[in-house]
């Protein structure tokens, strides 16, 4: 399957559009169970308050649905938020269509399965064909340990995202699931230790980096703002990719002298606008190396970004993509270029009420730029600066944020065209 297939046709409107292109079409449609792999149990008790039959529509359209299915396996998405009565009946029909073993992937979104599922599971319902587990604001605690003694080497990956789970039941109800997947994402546990985790672990994502073992750690997402001393602590001999979100110090205090050593490190992701953090890090030559100003204005990620690259210690020179998500104000645009003068692509982020749009053209169309290279109000011109640069970029990427559609949408596009290819 491809994304453009997957669009079309798992989700109501897209099926509705192609079974309504003809007969032939909807013949296709209505008898290939692929398309109705996907079932979504998106229902909520405002919808059907008081509305009986509105309800029965949906629990019949629920069955018909499921009844397409045939024998394929299923990805389920569950999002119903209903009183406990109308919550069993369909739980009811789901199980008497689709049985648990049929189920390759489930999420549970926003949802208590305590309150009503328990009651229809049988001892025969298994698992065994669950391949991930998506768990999101809701509580599951006395289904997981069915899932937990029922899944089998199929199931690869668990995402858990505020089930209110308690630490200890990591090492008890979901011990099965924790062996069997390589991908795992973890709730906050507080000022608690993350649970220990088998070296087959590879992927992880976390809210902090407290960790009794990290060494088998390949790729680490880190989801809160925390400090680059608690990187240090540990040894990362086997990080590939690290995305993570470094916090401003509340005192003054100098950034800590012990540096973090990444030797296998390719992807470096940092978040949050406050970049000095990076001064710590060693790494070998990085395939991509990607800065975002999270929640910090625009002015401030710059500066920190020019501080960054302005301090003697700063070696993350050597990058092949370069990625930046916010405008850059020229000086600091033009740091960037010189700075990392071998990278092979670059993307920049920018706005519709952004001011360096004349060194962007150069960047274009290889002209020498004339422009604010340091200090405030005067002209500078930047020496060399094409030879410094193009001589290596293969790709540049302009991203930008649309807060608006349709004919203004268009208009903003065309100004922007406008702005990078004006010569005048």
């Amino acid at each position: 399957m491809n994304p453009g297939w997957d669009e079309a046709t798992h989700s109501p409107a897209g099926r509705r559009v192609l079974s309504a292109v003809c007969f032939r079409w909807r013949d296709i449609v209505l008898n290939t169970a692929e398309i109705w792999s996907l079932v979504r149990v998106h229902l909520e008790k405002t919808r059907y308050s008081g509305k009986e039959s509105t309800f029965e529509k949906a629990l019949a359209a629920l069955e018909l649905d499921l009844s397409r299915t045939g024998s394929q396996l299923l990805d389920v998405y569950w999002n119903s938020r209903l009183d406990l009565a109308h919550a069993k009946r369909v739980f009811q029909v789901v199980m008497e269509r689709a049985p648990f073993c049929r189920w390759r992937s489930l999420e549970i979104y926003n949802d208590s399965w305590d309150s009503y599922s328990l009651h229809a599971i049988r001892s025969e319902d298994r698992f065994y064909n669950l391949e991930s587990l998506r768990v999101r604001w809701c509580q599951v605690n006395g289904f997981l340990p069915l899932i937990n003694r029922t899944v089998s080497s199929n199931f690869r990956f668990f995402y858990d995202k505020d089930s209110f789970l308690a630490t200890k039941l990591y090492e008890s109800d979901m011990n099965n699931i924790i062996s069997r997947t390589t991908e795992l994402t973890l709730p906050d546990f507080g000022h608690n230790p993350i649970p220990p985790l088998p070296p087959h672990i590879t992927r992880l994502s976390v809210c902090s980096v407290n960790l009794r073992e990290a060494s088998h750690v390949q790729h680490l997402k880190v989801r809160s703002p925390l400090s680059i001393s608690q990187f240090v602590d540990h040894k990362w001999s086997s990080l590939v990719s690290l995305d993570v979100w470094f916090t401003k110090p509340r005192s003054s205090r100098p950034l800590p002298q012990q540096l973090v050593l990444l030797p296998r490190l390719q992807t470096l992701i940092v978040s949050g606008g406050y970049f000095e953090p990076i001064l710590n890090i060693s790494t070998p030559p990085l395939d991509r190396l990607r800065l975002e100003r999270g929640h910090e204005n625009v002015k401030g990620a710059n500066s920190s970004l020019s501080n960054t690259l302005s301090h003697p210690s700063f070696s993350l020179i050597s990058a092949k993509k370069l990625e930046i998500s916010f405008p850059l104000l020229p000086a600091v645009l033009t740091t960037v270029i010189i700075h990392f003068s071998s990278i092979g692509s670059l993307g920049l982020g920018l706005d519709n009420s952004y001011d360096g749009w004349e060194l962007v053209r150069h960047v274009i169309c290889e002209k020498r730029y004339l422009g604010e290279a340091g200090g405030a109000g005067g002209t500078t011109s930047v020496a060399g600066l094409e030879d410094i640069f193009l001589a290596q970029i293969e790709t540049l990427e302009l991203q930008m944020s649309w807060n608006n559609g349709g004919i203004a949408l268009k208009d903003t596009w065309k100004a922007y065209m406008a702005r990078i290819f004006d010569d005048t």
